[in-house]
Formats: structure tokens, C-alpha cells, sequence
């Protein structure tokens, strides 16, 4: 019986903790001319179009219009502490406020919210807050010291964008570092402090003023022109990092700041001892992402939350940004021996077999969709010419930049433009095809995007994709690069034996 009764006690406790929630109210004395938006952030890796994963996710929780309601609240799921966004915006017109009046008035205020939280907010004359609730010391504190990131600061440190040489900004920036950190002992002396509130707030307040320094030093070196940086002025500037990031514990992941300069830490050395290619300055390339997955083990071993982000982080770039993928297969075996339990294995797992599939000589998987006359044409029924194949977002996506290469191209090769823009009517998608003797628009029903989606990856990164005239892939992935494509002809030369 007492075994029974400790099974109960247990699922109601499980039951409890994960129905936790949060209330947020927020009223005003009179209707105001202002919009509040709260914006929750959870810190985790979930699937994005266009990117994989990505590292945030951001979720709107509630707008408050208080020009048509004085008050209003909203309640939502919250198992572990988190960050909710503020967004205060004035209803005024911009030109009927100076900019002292838009920094006042259009802010972001940081939230720090916990399970089971009362938070209420009142906006008073001014458009000043008070608040009311377990934590309000919590949220006074991030209101007086904390915007939503160091940079909304530089107009009241006077910055001046037309000036090279800004820097009183880096000493403002310093001061206020270290106004933080005081009032930060001053508060922790008299509230309670959980761990990720405090490693939120050390974090931030040792990252964010050496990146002002790398803001001053890289206009200086620009000169406030749009210049490349030489590879010794970013040395210049990836060593303030170097000299400056200091590992926090994992709970300081709660810091965006903090989360960018891990990963730019990691990365300087790797991106120097392999130089990359001005065209592809983005990219690292096979055994530059083995290499930073491995310093990433080796740099955090004691701090297991960060080694998983970050191996989640660069596996998702292989995944994602590299053609083949070998290195993805090769840090994936490691990563999933290492996080059996990790939430985002099996989606690893799939993507990596299905792209393994789409590398250069295999066969391109036959689909068939239908023509502007609704006809079905299947990929295979088109063998015996070259094709480019150009997957559409909206509609007639690419079509103006490809034409020329159309006319350069068209008596080799056939355009064969994919619509995977969902929620589209195949009608209101056949009135927009113009018809061209070089171009075959295909149309796929929302069904059918899932299945392209599935089996060719497909996503806005790499919307190109060359096939020979036996039906290989000569090219899966293409990018999109402006102003005329040259990964895209290059591949188109190949394809003709040019």
C-alpha cells in the first residue's frame, strides 16, 4: 500500500511541475498611446525552414493595445525560469517624437520569469513600469540595468554613427559594466538569487563591454566604409575574444551574448588556420567543421549543457551548409553515442540519410507533378537533357534572374521551376506561369511539398539544383548567389560537357 501511495504521490507531482505556469498582467490608470508584446525565449534547438535547427525559439505570447484596453493578462506553460520580452512601441507617428522621446517610449523591457509566477505590471504616467509579484526585485533590476542587449545603450552613451573615432563609447561601456556588477552585489545582498539568474546576469555583464570594443575598433578600421577587413585587422579583432571570453557555468547559456561569443570563442582558431575563400567566407568546409566539433569537446568537457549546444550547433551546420555529408555521418555517430537521449537524434538521423542520397552521381528520386495544363510530368520523363531545377518559395521566384541563362542555355538545357510555396491554389499558380520555349513550371500540391521537403531537403539555403541527361545529380546543392549565379553555371557547364 505505501508503495501504491508513493506511485501516486509521484505522477501527481509529475503532473503538477508539468503544468506550471506563468501569468503576466499588465494595467494602465488610462488608455495610452502604446502596444506591448511579450515575447517568450526558451533556449533549445527546434526545427526552422531555412535553417535546420535553430538555437532559440521565440514564441508570441500575447499584444496588449492599451490605446483600446486598460488592462489584460495572459497565462502560459513554464517548467524552468526564462526570459520573456517586453516590447514597448509607441501608436504616435515617429516623425511626432524626437529620438530622446523614441528611446523613452519604444524600448524592450527583459522579464525574468519562474514557474507559478503572479506578475503584475502596471504602466504609469511616463510610460513608467511598477510591478507586483514574487520577483519584482528581479524585474526592477533588469529595468534599471538591463536593456534587451548593450547595444540599445549606445544612444545614451552619444554615440555618433558618422564618427570614426568613438571611443568615449568603450569607457561609457565599461562604467557601465561596472554599475552593474555593483548594484548587482548591492542586490543580491538583500534577495534571493537562483543560479541561472545569477550566471544570466555575470555572463552578459563580462561579454557585452569587450564586444563594444569590437564594434569601436571595427568602424575604425573600416574607416565607416563597407570594406573588407584584411586577414591582420580581424586577427586584430578576433583577439579581444581571445584575450577576453571567459567560460561561465552552464547555466549562463541563458545569455544570447554569452551563447554568441561560446561559439565565436571556439571558432576564431579554426576559421584562422583555415583561411577561407572570399567567396565562400561563410563556410567552414570538411575538415574545418570536424575540427571545431572536436575543440568543442575538448575545450568543454566540464561543462556538459554547453558541449551538448555546441555539438548540437555544429552538427546542424554539417548537416545544413555542407554538400556532403561524410562529416555529418562522422560527428553524428559520435554525438549520438554521446547524447543517447538528446530530442533532436532521430531528426539527425533522417536528414542525414536522406542527403546522403542527393550527393553527386546518384540517381535523382522520380516525382511527378502537374504542368500549367495539368498534365502530370515526372522527373524521369524528362531525361535526356541536362536540367536546372529551381525550387520556388513564391511565386516566380528566380525567374527574372534565370532568364538570361535561359536564353544562354536553353538550346542544352531545360529550367524546370518546382512551386513549393505552400497554401497556393494550383488556379492562382497557373495564371502567374509565363510560358517560355526553355522553361518548365511544375506545380506540387502541399502533400507533395512534404514529400519534396522529405526526400530532397528541400529548403531557401540551397534552392538550385543541376541534373545530367541520364537523371544524376550533377548538384544538389546550389545556393542562391546574385547577381548571376556562378556556382549555378559553372554546374550548368559541367552538366553540357563545356
Amino acid at each position: 500500500m505505501k508503495a501504491v501511495s508513493t506511485l501516486l504521490f509521484t505522477l501527481l507531482t509529475v503532473s503538477v511541475w508539468a503544468q506550471s505556469s506563468a501569468r503576466i498582467n499588465i494595467a494602465s490608470a488610462t488608455e495610452v498611446d502604446y502596444i506591448y508584446s511579450l515575447t517568450l525565449e526558451r533556449v533549445r534547438f527546434h526545427e526552422t525552414l531555412g535553417v535546420g535547427l535553430a538555437e532559440t525559439e521565440y514564441e508570441t505570447i500575447d499584444i496588449f493595445d492599451l490605446s483600446i484596453q486598460k488592462d489584460g493578462s495572459t497565462t502560459f506553460p513554464v517548467d524552468k525560469p526564462l526570459l520573456v520580452r517586453m516590447t514597448i512601441a509607441s501608436k504616435r507617428p515617429v516623425n511626432d517624437l524626437s529620438p530622446s522621446q523614441m528611446r523613452r517610449e519604444s524600448r524592450t523591457q527583459l522579464l525574468y520569469i519562474v514557474p507559478n509566477e503572479n506578475l503584475t505590471i502596471s504602466v504609469n504616467p511616463g510610460n513608467e513600469l511598477t510591478f507586483e509579484g514574487k520577483n519584482v526585485a528581479h524585474q526592477e533590476f533588469l529595468q534599471n540595468y538591463f536593456l534587451e542587449n548593450h547595444y540599445q545603450y549606445l544612444p545614451a552613451f552619444r554615440f555618433n554613427p558618422k564618427k570614426i573615432d568613438n571611443d568615449a563609447i568603450v569607457t561609457q561601456s565599461d562604467s557601465l559594466a561596472q554599475l552593474r556588477l555593483t548594484q548587482y552585489e548591492t542586490f543580491r545582498a538583500a534577495h534571493p538569487v537562483d543560479s541561472t539568474f545569477d550566471n544570466y546576469v555575470r555572463a552578459t555583464t563580462h561579454v557585452e563591454p569587450y564586444l563594444m570594443r569590437v564594434v569601436v575598433r571595427d568602424r575604425q578600421m573600416r574607416q565607416n566604409t563597407p570594406v573588407k577587413l584584411t586577414p591582420e585587422q580581424r586577427k586584430e579583432l578576433n583577439k579581444i575574444t581571445l584575450d577576453n571570453f571567459e567560460l561561465y557555468p552552464d547555466e549562463a547559456l541563458f545569455s544570447l551574448a554569452y551563447r554568441n561569443e561560446l561559439r565565436n570563442w571556439i571558432l576564431i582558431p579554426i576559421t584562422e588556420k583555415y583561411p577561407q575563400d572570399i567567396k565562400s567566407q561563410f563556410m567552414l568546409g570538411n575538415d574545418a567543421i570536424l575540427e571545431v566539433y572536436e575543440r568543442s569537446k575538448e575545450k568543454l568537457g566540464s561543462y556538459p549543457k554547453q558541449q551538448e549546444y555546441l555539438l548540437t550547433y555544429w552538427l546542424n551546420y554539417a548537416v545544413t551548409a555542407l554538400p556532403s555529408m561524410k562529416p555529418a555521418r562522422i560527428m553524428f555517430t559520435d554525438f549520438e553515442q554521446r547524447f543517447p537521449n538528446s530530442k533532436v537524434k532521430d531528426y539527425f538521423a533522417e536528414i542525414i540519410t536522406a542527403k546522403e542520397k542527393l550527393e553527386k552521381g546518384q540517381s535523382a528520386p522520380d516525382f511527378t507533378l502537374l504542368d500549367k495544363d495539368s498534365s502530370s510530368v515526372s522527373l524521369s520523363s524528362l531525361r535526356g537533357k541536362p536540367l536546372a531545377v529551381a525550387f520556388a518559395f513564391n511565386l516566380k521566384q528566380h525567374e527574372p534572374t534565370l532568364k538570361l541563362l535561359e536564353e544562354a542555355k536553353g538550346d542544352s538545357v531545360l529550367f524546370v521551376y518546382v512551386s513549393v510555396a505552400p497554401g497556393i491554389p494550383f488556379g492562382t499558380w497557373k495564371d502567374y506561369v509565363e510560358v517560355r520555349p526553355h522553361a518548365l513550371h511544375l506545380y506540387a500540391s502541399d502533400e507533395e511539398i512534404e514529400k519534396l521537403k522529405a526526400v530532397y531537403a528541400v529548403e531557401p539555403r540551397f534552392p538550385f539544383m543541376v541534373i545530367d541527361e541520364a537523371g544524376r545529380f550533377v548538384n544538389r546543392w546550389i545556393p542562391q548567389e546574385f547577381p548571376d549565379n556562378p556556382t549555378l553555371q559553372k554546374e550548368l557547364r559541367s552538366a553540357v560537357g563545356q
